[in-house]
């Protein structure tokens, strides 16, 4: 190769690799204005109506969905390691698991909207939808453990669209009132 034939080459690739480094920039660019656009869209759909709570793990059922069926309860557990100051920034509640029929503790952080509980109906009340019918609520698959404690873990929940509850109230009666 003779030297001019050389240098053009070299001008050649230079270019390619400039042009090449450009486009994948730009790429990149709009690759990470996608990811964040639809992170935004998930937080704003998903998130805002996820709360946080804690439950002991033998009582856990990963996607299954539920019911609040008292009031905040004036009970502290006591699970070994685990510390009062562990429950301080939550609720306890029972909850009724739909899967099952089973009532267990519930601890709700503090700061979780999940509505009013009527005692006259013996549950929290779907306010947007049907006053005389139970909110449901699905446990996340998602799973933490609280410290070093086997027993207790970290879990998030989140109401379940009007149409999943209105099919699944449909086929269970239990909160029916007794006339």
């Amino acid at each position: 190769m003779t030297e001019e034939q050389t240098s053009m080459f070299s001008v050649d690739l230079d270019d390619s690799r400039r042009s090449f480094l450009k486009k994948g920039a730009i790429a990149s660019s709009v690759l990470a204005i996608g990811a964040s656009g639809t992170a935004m869209a998930q937080d704003g759909d998903i998130l805002d109506e996820e709360w946080k709570a804690l439950i002991n793990i033998s009582n856990f059922y990963p996607d299954a969905r539920f019911t609040f069926v008292s009031g905040v309860v004036e009970w502290v557990p006591n699970y070994g390691d685990v510390t009062d100051s562990w429950f301080s920034d939550y609720n306890t509640y029972q909850i009724r698991w739909l899967n099952n029929g089973e009532v267990v503790p519930l601890f709700v952080a503090h700061d979780a909207d999940i509505g009013e509980y009527d005692e006259n109906l013996g549950f929290i009340t779907d306010a947007d939808d049907d006053q005389n019918q139970p909110q449901v609520f699905q446990m996340s698959r998602e799973w933490s453990p609280l410290g070093d404690n086997e027993e207790v873990i970290t879990v998030n929940a989140s109401p379940v669209d009007e149409e999943d509850e209105d099919e699944i109230l449909e086929g269970d009666d239990w909160w029916q009132p007794t006339n």
